[in-house]
């Protein structure tokens, strides 16, 4: 279904009826719940159904937010009854009507906007809490924190849209500006929405802006509790949500007069959702939310993302920079670990003697320590020693990863697993070989060398239960742990007073995929992950073990020189001509048989390249995906570069018209603006 349907308001329906009014209504053979999106009296050749049931106390969605569904529809290539059923959650629905398995759908009829819902004023307890000296001492910020504020207050007196980039070193005090900006919004009367990257980083956010603020602040992602999903709702559809600190999925969230929006670490690639329709960015909904709402929007990190940073470095955002840290410790000193030298003094290992050394120094020392690896499991191939033939899964083109805590030989792409003692599929053999270092390998390797050390791991893995990230956060900040052992979780905005050493086991990884943002995504993760070293000390160290010591991307994490490393990077992005300097259209079609698929591409293709040459767009492909086949799919691609997104879209539209396969039935299509990954 890709269009809104008609419905009859009923007599008394009539009062109640308003664009946002949320309904339910008659579907086939269900009850469905939606959203009126216009009002009218249309000449209809059929008969309509009437709206079942108003929601309680005329509970209801902003215009605004029903224009930003719009164009995420528009945008990325969704239909709007889809986008809605992704925006309007199942928990939501559940408290305005009950228990019920329909899914949301829109409902058109035909009038223009009404006005939105007003926000609770009210500046009451803006100042309780902070009469203590020791609580007040914590928010007073620091001249460049006071700098940093200052500007962006401009943007709230009167409020008025403007995209602001703060980029402050790790452990600058990023979260202290929002707080102030946060504050200063709530007393102009408007709302104020922030966004993490990571659901375990909400604990701690709730923490420090309930403590500051003093009123409730509520979280919104998909690991709440019963309890604390229906009182969010309640708190929405009564129009009292003035703060919610949330996930990606947050920047949907139904609410008006905006009047501050946070995306921290606004380069990180959860904010995109790339497995699902719609496949949007929060990040980038979050400007054009604030653009609706004439309110500023503030673009958080230490590591900005390549598009991000040129447009604060042409104007079109405004820059402002935090250059040494709030707690007035230096930036941690790198070590780069040459690991062919260890190798040649002790054959192959899992840590170097150097960092060895500097974990055993911390322990004794009573502090703690970060090791990270951005890889699950034992290791990442298993090779049968009589035929040499690797253990693939069979629905993807992907090696089984060893797991030994699970006993398992398991895919990340679809879930397959087998037992660890299943024989060889070619020769029967049962005799293996396992090939490189995955994060339990290094647990199991800590365990050995450092016996009485208290280590914990954190990865997919080991917080696969509710709050389990959280959990064993916690208890590592306590100092209930002595190591914390993890993949990219570790890396996301976590502040350990007594970690003063940060080890990278293999600065490598990431390097070699056949992805433009690979070299990205590696500074990123090496950069914000040696931030979590020295916050609170001058001592900070981070070992960043490698076979590449010449890499020049090291050199940038070593001299902690982003400017420099931006240089290089945007010249390498000008030249291959990729985003900031284009735009990027992923047209992906998948099927269970590689012919048909690679078929129906090539028809594609040739419609796409027919009208990109009318557009001025650039054609890349088609050919099959790196990852050539997932969950039984094949999947064949190309890719558009266009300067505006304006000349992919009616690119992509005009070769749609055109595109007439035989059997259209055995294939799908998606098409995802501003892909992260290329893979």
């Amino acid at each position: 279904m890709t269009e809104p349907f008609w419905y009859d308001l009923g007599g008394e329906g009539h009062a109640d009826a308003q664009i946002g009014s949320i309904v339910q209504v008659p579907l086939l053979s269900k009850t469905v719940a939606g959203v009126i999106v216009e009002l009218g009296s249309p000449v209809l050749s059929f008969r309509t159904k009437s709206i079942s049931l108003f929601a309680p106390s005329g509970a209801k969605v902003p215009v605004a937010w029903i224009e930003l569904l719009q164009w995420l529809s528009s945008y990325y290539f969704t239909p709007l009854p889809q986008v809605f059923a992704a925006c309007m959650p199942k928990p939501a629905m559940d408290f305005l009507f009950g228990k019920t398995k329909a899914r949301v759908v829109s409902i058109k009829t035909k009038l223009k906007k009404s006005g939105s819902a007003s926000a609770n004023n009210s500046e009451a307890n803006l100042d309780q809490g902070l009469s203590d000296p020791n609580v007040a001492r914590d928010f007073i910020p620091t001249a460049e924190q006071k700098v940093a504020i200052d500007s962006m207050t401009e943007s709230l007196e009167p409020f008025r849209f403007q995209t602001y980039l703060l980029h402050g070193v790790t452990g600058s005090g990023k979260t202290l500006v929002y707080l102030h900006l946060a504050r200063k919004a709530l007393a102009g009367g408007r709302r104020v929405l922030i966004l993490l990257p990571e659901i375990a980083l909400t604990p701690q956010a709730l923490d420090r802006f309930r403590g500051f603020l003093q009123r409730p602040v509520l979280a919104l992602h998909s690991n709440l509790s019963a309890t604390d999903r229906r009182e969010l709702w309640r708190s929405v559809f009564a129009g009292e949500a003035d703060v919610i600190v949330g996930a990606r999925s947050a920047v949907l969230c139904p609410i008006d007069n905006l009047g501050l929006i946070v995306v921290d670490e606004e380069h990180d690639g959860s904010y995109k959702q790339s497995d699902a329709s719609p496949r949007y960015n929060a990040r980038d909904l979050a400007l054009y939310r604030g653009r609706q709402e004439g309110c500023p929007v503030v673009l958080g990190s230490a590591t900005p993302s390549l598009e991000t940073y040129y447009a604060a470095r042409s104007g079109k955002y405004k820059l402002l920079e935090l250059k040494t840290r709030a707690t007035g410790s230096k930036p941690p000193l790198i070590r780069i670990v040459d690991m062919r030298e260890q190798h040649q003094l002790q054959g192959s290992l899992l840590l170097s003697i150097p960092l060895r050394e500097a974990v055993q120094k911390a322990l004794d020392g009573g502090e703690q320590a970060i090791l990270f690896l951005n890889r699950r499991g034992y290791s990442h191939r298993r090779v049968c020693k009589s035929c040499g033939e690797p253990r693939q899964c069979p629905h993807c083109v992907a090696p089984l990863v060893y797991h030994k805590s699970k006993q398992s030989l398991i895919c990340h792409y679809c879930g397959f697993r087998v037992g660890v003692d299943s024989p060889c599929l070619k020769c029967s053999g049962t005799t293996w070989l396992d090939v490189g270092r995955g994060i339990e390998k290094v647990e199991e390797y800590l365990q050995s060398i450092l016996p009485s050390a208290r280590i914990a791991r954190l990865d997919r893995d080991s917080t696969s239960t509710l709050g389990g990230a959280e959990k064993i956060l916690g208890m590592f900040k306590r100092g209930e742990y002595q190591i914390l052992l993890g993949t990219q979780m570790v890396a996301k905005g976590h502040d350990f007073p007594k970690v003063n050493l940060v080890g990278v086991v293999d600065a490598d990884s990431g390097l070699g995929l056949s992805d433009f943002r690979a070299q990205e995504r590696a500074f990123q993760l090496i950069t914000q992950v040696a931030g979590r070293a020295g916050r609170h000390q001058d001592s900070g160290v981070v070992f960043l073990q490698t076979y590449k010591p010449e890499n020049p991307l090291l050199g940038f994490a070593l001299s902690h020189d982003y400017a420099s490393y931006f240089e290089a990077e945007i010249s390498r992005r000008k030249e291959l001509d990729y985003p900031p300097f284009r735009r990027l259209l992923l047209i992906e079609i998948t099927g269970s048989d590689e012919k048909t698929v690679d078929e129906h591409m090539q028809q594609f293709a040739e419609a796409f390249q027919h009208f990109a040459d009318q557009a001025e767009v650039i054609v890349l492909g088609p050919a099959f995906a790196v990852m050539k086949k997932i969950k039984d799919q094949f999947r064949a691609q190309i890719i558009g570069k266009g300067k505006a997104p304006n000349q992919l879209q009616w690119t992509f539209h005009q070769a749609l018209e055109r595109y007439k396969p035989k059997n259209p039935q055995k294939t799908k299509m998606r098409a995802d603006m501003d892909p992260l990954s290329m893979l």
